[in-house]
C-alpha cells in the first residue's frame, strides 16, 4: 500500500482549528487564527492520524518551519521557554507529518537541517534553566533523533550537493558528544572524505577521550557558531576535568596560578567565573591567582554550571535556516 499523501495547504488544519477554538485551547503565540500551527498529536483509539485533509505535505511542512524560526523565534514577549516549548510541540507535529506520509530522502534534507540547529541552539539558550522549565534530555533526545535519521540519509544520498550539509551535520554530532567513542565510530564513513570541519572536530573529541584539554582552547572559536552551542554545555564538565588534571599536574606546595591566565583556559569570559568556579572545588584564590593543590581539589561535587556566553553576531533565525 502506497503511503498516503497531505493535502492540507495549511499550517493547521481547519478541523483542528475549529475543535481547539472550541475547547479554548489556542496557544498564547497563536493571536492571528490564520496562523495556527497544527499540533502534536499521540494517536490513539479512535483518532487517526493518516486522513489526507489532516497531513500537510512537504511544501508546507517546510513553510511552516521557516514560519516558526522566522517569526516566533524572535518574539520577546514571553520568556523563551514558553517559545520553545511551542516551536518544539509545532516541530514534533512537522516531523510526524513527513513521517506518516513517508516523504522522500530529499523532502527529509530539508526537513530536518532547521530542526536540528534549533535544538542546537536551545540547549544553548536554555542552559541555565531550571529543570522544571527546560528539560536538556528531552531536547537533545529530539536533536539525536533527528541528526542520526538525517546522517542516514546522508550515507545513501551522497553527492556535490549534500557534502556541505554532511560536513556540518557529522561535525556538529561529534561536537555535540565529545569524546564518545561510539559517535566517533558511526561519523567513520564521513570521516575518509578528509573533510576540514569533520576532521577538526574529530581531534578535538580524540583529545578529549585521551585526557588532553588543549586542543579545546586552541579550537573553540575555529568552529561555527550552532557547534559552539553544543560544545558551550559541555564546558562545565570539561572544565571539571581541566581543573582537576592541572591540580595533578602542577601540584607543589604554594603553586599559584593567575586567575586571568586560568579564565582564558577554561574558557570564561569573566575572571569572577573562575574564582567562583575555583571556590566551587575548594580551591583557594588569593591575590588573583589560585593555588593549585592535588589534595585540595573536590572531586565529589557536581560540576558547576556556568554558562558560557557566545557572541551570535549573526541573525538568530538566519542560523538556524541557513539562509
Amino acid at each position: 500500500m502506497s503511503p498516503v499523501k497531505g493535502k492540507c495547504m495549511q499550517m493547521c488544519p481547519k478541523e483542528e482549528i475549529t475543535l481547539r477554538k472550541h475547547q479554548h485551547s489556542i496557544h498564547l503565540l497563536e493571536n492571528d487564527p490564520q496562523k495556527m500551527v497544527k499540533c502534536f498529536s499521540r494517536s490513539a483509539a479512535g483518532c487517526l492520524l493518516d486522513k489526507p485533509h489532516l497531513l500537510r505535505p512537504p511544501s508546507v511542512l517546510i513553510d511552516t518551519i521557516s514560519y516558526l524560526i522566522k517569526d516566533v523565534l524572535k518574539i520577546t514577549t514571553v520568556t523563551f521557554n514558553i517559545v520553545y516549548d511551542f516551536i518544539d510541540d509545532r516541530l514534533n507535529a512537522v516531523r510526524q507529518d513527513a513521517t506518516i506520509q513517508e516523504v522522500s530522502n530529499q523532502d527529509w534534507i530539508a526537513i530536518l537541517p532547521p530542526i536540528i540547529r534549533f535544538h542546537a541552539y536551545a540547549a544553548y539558550k536554555c542552559y541555565e534553566y531550571d529543570v522544571n522549565t527546560f528539560d536538556p534530555f528531552l531536547n537533545m533526545k529530539h536533536f539525536h533523533e533527528c541528526i542520526f535519521k538525517l546522517i542516514k540519509i546522508l550515507l545513501t544520498e551522497s553527492n556535490e550537493l549534500t557534502d556541505e550539509l554532511s560536513s556540518e551535520m557529522v561535525s556538529l554530532l561529534i561536537t555535540a558528544n565529545l569524546g564518545d567513542y561510539n559517535v566517533l565510530q558511526q561519523a567513520l564513513p564521513f570521516i575518509s572524505k578528509k573533510n576540514i570541519l569533520i576532521q577538526k572536530a574529530v581531534q578535538l573529541s580524540l583529545s578529549i577521550m585521551n585526557g588532553y584539554f588543549g586542543l579545546l582552547l586552541k579550537t573553540y572559536n575555529e568552529f561555527p557558531k550552532i557547534h559552539q552551542c553544543v560544545i558551550s554545555i559541555q564546558l562545565p564538565l570539561l572544565r571539571k576535568y581541566i581543573l582537576r588534571s592541572m591540580c595533578s599536574g602542577l601540584n607543589c606546595k604554594n603553586n599559584h596560578y593567575p586567575i586571568s591566565n586560568l579564565t582564558i583556559i577554561l574558557l570564561h569570559d569573566d575572571n569572577q567565573k573562575t574564582i567562583k568556579e575555583c571556590n566551587h572545588y575548594s580551591l583557594t584564590v588569593l591575590d588573583d591567582k589560585a593555588e593549585l593543590s592535588k589534595a585540595s581539589f573536590n572531586n565529589q561535587v557536581d560540576e558547576l554550571h556556568l554558562k558560557n556566553n557566545i557572541e551570535l553576531n549573526v541573525n538568530i533565525s538566519t542560523m538556524i535556516l541557513n539562509s
